[in-house]
């Protein structure tokens, strides 16, 4: 049980019993007017003076610490008089006021103990009884100062409480209970049938309640809690973090959050026993939010009901569509038809706006949809999430139509539907589709149809709206070669350096499981150049599973010999990931002996630059084996078929440049340093013809060139190429990252060994 007898709990007390003229800002400062001015007007004080205000009454900041001295000193006989003189005269009730803290106290005396209880409770003064239970509500927060919450606004770049909808209405005594029983359990389900608002009422009761947390939290459920908060994006994350540290980095800043805080974690429809990690979270101090279709028994948990079919639901009618207030006699019979379920009664309404239709029209529509299932076996049927069938579904479909959408329209939805149901970044999404303009993701936002989450910049679709939308569009490889077009380009721009780019990986992951392979070949190539972007981001634990499904594919379609060796090099990279380096030789050899006979004058380039790979990546398996020898060799060939093959363009490729530098790499190893830089001479001039000089691979190449000149002890040409190198990848990557980390240590060395300890020291501590 937690302590309510509280400095903000007890705040709210007095601000609910005195008159409508004494205001919030009056109250605090006739409260501590031994240090604040309490004769100042309205107008006099500062905007920052009244959020301080309303942090000290919502608890979200404790009083500070030299208001409590002065007063520790005086022995609160100045807030006693001014209780008495000012704030009591000010009270509509102060017998009510009285009773209300009297309640407190003996809610919290497990707590605070009988013994404080029964002396406060003997006060028969009430200006000497409000004051010692402020005086104890401070001093107890005071003693528990350390469960409050760091500020994370400027630190989590995502996660914001997403945009609320403006045509919210009823559940007054529901937000009401959901606050009282937070106070009480810190981790409460919200609970209903799909398509009942659940996740609506909840931003709403966030929103409602901003001023009360120092930080909201938004988090969409896809499965698995871990990777939910791995997937926050937080300001120091960097491209070469796995999702395992990521996780530990986010979750360490989550623990620090207490009361003040409040985590949403939406569409959490399976039971706290099917995530293994929801117990530990769900001890954390924070309070907890979670929208669900299933109802656990070992925690709290708030049962949403419909709104009420005779005026809850048709206010929500005539918000949505205001014409509809000239027939309400068709509009109720709209809600009856419906089941007067929320979502369904939502897109009646935002259909009827802009289909133009009569309200009798649309009562017919539904009327007919071919379907007569009683009211409560069709509740029935989407209770247990199953929306593909039922007159709930039908009534989707038929208003999914009825809206008379465009091609270009329903080419958005198809699209959208294959994406993450936690939503796209919007302008991903136009870029992607190489939408010429957003009016069409706007005008299927404004009739319900999408979500527009402005906060976070992101639309998606209601998991029910998703269902249908995919039933009835088919999303398929052929009906979406736009979208795909576009991510494959994406995971084919190797030398693009990003942060983790969350939304792209949960795109492409969504886009494998959910789109119809009519064309397999490309769905084939799509999901063979997905392995190495995932790869290159870390995302290890999906790897598995994306190989079964290049082997699947393989199996159910046609399939040439490049595609074998492929599909055997990942299943090697599968292998080193678990550092089983003799089963990834295995594999990675048998790769080789597949494509070897094609190693012709007239291979194609395909065949020629995944040979060339190949040995490539067998030379990095030989070298974490620390086989040198076999290592250089199989490099070399790696690099001799690039040059046996110039006539297709493979010198010119990055693969080249990764293989040049880790030859590079291998000969400065071996003390090499005059081969190194020869090498190192063809990788500069390729990045220079075919990129410039202010990119990622030159800064690189400057790294690479200092750190041999270092090697030689020649310190003046190692500080020209690092300091060269500095430059380059700062402004292109930023600071915070490896390549600038290893820069660093670099010139941290040469300016230790160069005698030069200031320098040494500023770059020590970068």
């Amino acid at each position: 049980m937690r302590n309510r007898l509280t400095f903000a709990n007890i705040i709210s007390i007095l601000l609910e019993n005195k008159k409508k003229t004494y205001q919030q800002h009056q109250l605090v400062r006739s409260l501590f007017s031994a240090y604040l001015n309490d004769e100042l007007s309205s107008d006099e004080i500062y905007a920052e003076d009244n959020t301080m205000y309303s942090r000290w009454c919502t608890g979200a900041r404790p009083i500070p610490m030299e208001i409590l001295r002065i007063y520790e000193d005086n022995n609160f006989e100045v807030m006693e008089e001014d209780f008495r003189c000012k704030i009591i005269p000010n009270l509509i009730n102060e017998s009510q006021a009285h009773s209300q803290m009297e309640e407190l106290i003996n809610d919290s005396r497990n707590i605070i103990g009988n013994k404080t209880a029964d002396e406060m409770l003997a006060l028969t003064d009430n200006a000497a009884f409000f004051t010692a239970v402020v005086r104890y509500a401070i001093l107890s927060d005071h003693k528990h100062s350390g469960l409050f919450s760091p500020d994370l606004s400027d630190t989590i770049q995502n996660s914001r409480l997403p945009s609320i909808t403006e045509e919210f209405v009823g559940r007054k005594n529901e937000l009401k209970e959901c606050g009282k029983l937070l106070q009480e359990h810190p981790t409460l389900f919200i609970s209903g049938v799909a398509g009942i608002g659940k996740s609506e009422f909840a931003k709403y009761f966030a929103e409602k309640n901003r001023k009360k947390y120092t930080n909201i939290i938004y988090l969409y459920y896809a499965g698995d809690l871990k990777k939910s908060i791995a997937g926050m994006e937080f300001d120091d994350d960097t491209s070469e973090m796995t999702e395992e540290t990521l996780f530990d980095r986010h979750y360490k800043t989550l623990k620090k959050l207490h009361h003040d805080s409040l985590i949403i974690l939406d569409n959490f429809n399976v039971l706290p026993k099917d995530d293994s990690f929801f117990r530990e979270f769900a001890q954390n101090d924070f309070q907890l939010l979670i929208t669900t279709r299933c109802r656990p028994t070992q925690y709290p948990i708030m049962e949403l009901k419909e709104l009420d079919a005779d005026t809850e639901l048709p206010e929500l009618f005539y918000r949505l569509c205001p014409s509809a207030t000239e027939n309400t006699l068709a509009t109720k019979q709209i809600i009856k038809t419906v089941h007067s379920h929320t979502l369904t009664v939502v897109l009646s309404a935002l259909s009827l706006s802009a289909s133009g239709m009569e309200a009798e029209e649309l009562l017919y529509e539904l009327q007919t949809c071919g379907l007569s299932i009683a009211s409560g076996e069709a509740v029935e049927l989407y209770k247990d999430g199953d929306y593909t069938d039922g007159l709930m579904a039908e009534h989707l479909r038929k208003l999914l139509q009825l809206g008379k959408l465009s091609d270009p329209c329903l080419d958005v939805l198809r699209n959208l539907s294959l994406l993450s149901a936690s939503g796209v970044l919007k302008n991903a999404f136009k870029n992607w589709m190489k939408l010429p303009s957003l009016n069409d993701v706007n005008y299927l936002a404004k009739y319900g149809f999408i979500h527009d989450d402005k906060e976070n910049r992101k639309i998606s679709l209601h998991p029910l709206i998703r269902e249908i939308v995919a039933l009835e569009t088919l999303p398929s490889v052929s009906n979406c070669h736009t979208l795909l077009d576009s991510l494959h380009c994406i995971c084919l721009v190797h030398g693009l350096e990003v942060k983790r780019p969350q939304n792209m990986i949960d795109s492409l992951i969504s886009i494998t499981e959910n789109i119809l392979a009519d064309i397999p070949e490309d769905y084939l190539l799509f999901l063979q150049d997905m392995f190495p972007y995932l790869e290159k981001y870390l995302v290890t634990d999906y790897l598995p599973k994306l190989v079964e499904r290049i082997e699947y594919v393989m199996k159910q379609n046609t399939h040439s010999y490049c595609d074998r060796a492929l599909l055997l090099d990942y299943k090697a990279e599968l292998f080193l990931t678990k550092n089983d380096y003799k089963n990834a030789l295995k594999k990675r050899l048998k790769a080789v002996s597949v494509l070897e006979p094609y190693h012709t004058e007239d291979a194609d380039q395909r065949t020629a630059n995944l040979l060339s790979n190949l040995y490539n990546n067998l030379s990095n398996t030989y070298l974490l084996m620390k086989k040198t020898k076999e290592a250089a060799e199989m490099l070399h060939t790696a690099l001799t078929i690039r040059q046996e093959y110039t006539h297709l363009g493979l010198a010119e490729s990055h693969d080249m440049l990764q293989q040049l530098l880790n030859l590079t790499n291998m000969l400065i190893l071996s003390k090499n340093t005059d081969t190194a830089k020869q090498v190192l001479s063809t990788y500069e001039n390729l990045v220079l013809e075919h990129e410039g000089t202010q990119t990622l691979d030159n800064g690189v190449c400057q790294m690479m060139y200092g750190a041999i000149a270092l090697s030689e002890g020649n310190a003046k040409e190692a500080e020209l190429h690092l300091l060269s190198a500095e430059n380059i990848i700062s402004e292109v990557m930023g600071t915070d990252n490896d390549y600038a980390k290893t820069v660093y240590l670099y010139l941290n060395n040469l300016y230790s060994r160069w005698q030069k300890p200031e320098q040494a020291l500023a770059y020590k501590n970068k």
